[in-house]
């Protein structure tokens, strides 16, 4: 993406993310944005919104139908886009909102990936050690199994990681052995 991008989509987020941390709206806009991004990438959306062949009202129609199941401020903030004939950039923008509004309220969606499913229990227990070992609130928790790990788990958020697997741990052993 290049800078001009950029820039127009830094235009509609910033102030989009001031007038919801003003307005004390957080949480439901992070519900919002993080169902509109999880839709859009399951149904292909960005590459449809991309594609210079659809035709311009074709793409306001299809963004349009996130209107219906959002907060107030998020159809206005829709409705600013496609005024502005920038339905193209529509997903980019929701990225990039949804990023500005974790780091300005310092709230992240935290992703643990271990080996096994893990109970509620283990859960609650881990949430006080993220905030406090990463410098975060725990705004989601998003699970994902990989067996691969053998065992432990890995925790990701902010572009941070935590790796107490098994599998890290034998990587590590074995580099100390050579």
């Amino acid at each position: 993406m290049d800078k001009k991008t950029l820039k127009v989509i830094e235009k509609y987020s910033m102030p989009f993310v001031q007038l919801v941390i003003e307005k004390g709206e957080e949480d439901r806009i992070f519900s919002d944005l993080a169902q509109i991004k999880q839709v859009a990438e399951e149904t292909g959306l960005p590459s449809f919104l991309a594609q210079v062949a659809v035709d311009e009202s074709d793409k306001e129609k299809t963004v349009r139908f996130f209107q219906d199941s959002v907060s107030p401020l998020v159809q206005n903030f829709i409705e600013v886009l496609l005024y502005n004939h920038r339905s193209n950039l529509f997903y980019d923008v929701i990225v990039d909102c949804l990023n500005r509004l974790e780091k300005e309220t310092n709230r992240f969606e935290v992703t643990i990936t271990s080996a096994h499913p893990l109970t509620d229990e283990q859960k609650e227990r881990l949430l006080p050690l993220i905030e406090r070992k990463m410098s975060l609130k725990v705004r989601s928790i998003k699970e994902k199994i990989d067996e691969s790990l053998i065992g432990g788990f890995v925790i990701f958020a902010n572009h941070k990681t935590i790796d107490v697997s098994i599998k890290q741990q034998l990587k590590v052993v074995k580099e100390n052995l050579k």
